[in-house]
């Protein structure tokens, strides 16, 4: 059963990365809206629990005053609390007011209310107050002095749901201010990065124009260059021959910058075609050096080689991975003060060969480690690049690794060279 690959461009990867932070954040405000409500239906629930119990406690309390109990007993011979209010002096609606608000204040319930005293269908109301639903009143039955009577003490309190949400309210509301502004703060981010990335893209477009139009009259330059020498080493003409050497030199190095660019070009579009064969990597690294012959001979440059691997075979792409060893190679040569030396071994771990490249250039400060393989970067020296590039050599020479399942790693000392470890997985017959 073949396995299906899915491939998402990087416009449709930026698309989905949208719309998942836009999902996050209205996922976020819903999971908040629905805290809320919980959490009014848990401060309801400890708010009823609370008042219940201080009721409680107040018709114990009530239960035992002499006072209060004889008051009372006067109401229900008058079978009335409606016009009752005579028997309940001030001093005893006092005291049974004090008692239940100190009662609620136990249970931190600190809100303006009024009682009722229940009997039957009579009821007084120590507060005036208007009709109030039943299912507002809090009930809690006490002892009464006659048997026969069922009286309940009863609370209102006008202000409890505003109570309750105020509570809540402040929370809930700063943490939706914070989610929109998160969200409009995305969307901000987002305009100004097609903004940039618009920009950006018609820079890398200009670049790619200017570099193809280059190639032509390097070609052209270099042709001539040619022409000339061998025409004026014939007739003996020296001095031309030199200034021809020295315009075909300096068109060399223009090429190898068009090239760098046209690099340039292939990483950020992401536009490597890879054409992975089993293949030697000790061969590939006996290319490279090859290749920068002419380099070597002008920088009086040495390179030791000492291949201890005995399986050097991988799975990748020649020009590439050949690609990596130039850079590596270009790198300690153009960062060396003295005679460049470096020391490349290969050895084996198990279904890997380690590659280690050491030179005795100026080395790197161990704080630009990780930052050295970023595209663009360059190790900050001031407002002085001795040493002119680009910055993306070493962001290309990990794309390529990491494309063929390896890893690169550096270990520096300042002033005292570098070494840089691929380490690569070996090729397996399937």
């Amino acid at each position: 059963m073949q396995k299906i690959k899915i491939d998402f461009s990087k416009k449709s990867q930026r698309f989905v990365l949208t719309i998942l932070a836009v999902a996050s954040m209205l996922g976020l405000l819903l999971i908040q809206i629905n805290w809320l409500m919980e959490s009014i239906k848990m401060q309801e629930s400890i708010f009823r629990k609370g008042v219940n119990m201080a009721l409680q406690q107040t018709a114990l309390n009530m239960a035992k005053d002499e006072a209060l109990n004889t008051a009372m007993q006067n109401s229900i011979e008058r079978d009335s609390l409606i016009n009752s209010q005579e028997v309940f002096t001030q001093n005893i609606i006092t005291r049974l007011d004090s008692t239940v608000q100190k009662e609620l204040e136990f249970y931190h319930i600190n809100l303006d209310f009024h009682f009722l005293l229940i009997n039957g269908e009579d009821t007084l109301s120590v507060e005036p107050t208007s009709k109030v639903k039943n299912g507002e009143l809090f009930h809690q039955s006490f002892v009464s002095p006659d048997p026969n009577a069922s009286i309940d003490l009863a609370i209102h309190f006008p202000s409890r749901k505003t109570f309750i949400v105020r509570k809540l309210g402040l929370m809930f509301a700063t943490s939706v201010l914070l989610i929109l502004l998160t969200m409009a703060a995305v969307f901000i981010i987002l305009a100004y990065y097609r903004t940039e990335r618009r920009f950006a893209q018609q820079v890398k477009d200009m670049i790619g124009n200017l570099t193809h139009e280059f190639m032509t009259p390097i070609s052209s330059i270099s042709l001539a260059g040619n022409m000339i020498i061998t025409r004026n080493q014939k007739n003996g003409d020296q001095n031309t021959v030199n200034l021809a050497t020295a315009i075909k030199e300096e068109n060399r190095k223009l090429q190898k910058q068009v090239d760098r660019l046209l690099q340039l070009a292939a990483v950020e579009n992401s536009g490597f075609n890879y054409d992975k064969k089993a293949i030697d990597v000790h061969m590939v690294i006996d290319d490279a050096i090859h290749t920068m012959d002419f380099q070597i001979k002008q920088a009086d440059a040495e390179i030791k080689c000492d291949y201890q691997a005995l399986n050097s075979v991988v799975y990748a792409d020649a020009m590439h991975l050949n690609d990596v060893f130039v850079n590596l190679f270009t790198n300690s040569i153009k960062y060396s003060t003295e005679k460049p030396v470096i020391s490349l071994t290969t050895s084996n771990s198990p279904d890997k060969i380690n590659i280690t490249i050491t030179d005795n250039g100026i080395g790197i400060p161990p704080k630009e480690y990780k930052r050295i393989f970023e595209k663009y970067y360059r190790i900050s020296t001031g407002n002085l690049h001795p040493v002119k590039g680009f910055g993306i050599g070493l962001y290309y020479v990990k794309t390529v690794v990491a494309a063929h399942g390896g890893t690169i790693f550096v270990q520096s000392e300042n002033r005292k060279g570098s070494t840089f470890t691929i380490i690569l997985p070996l090729f397996r017959n399937k």
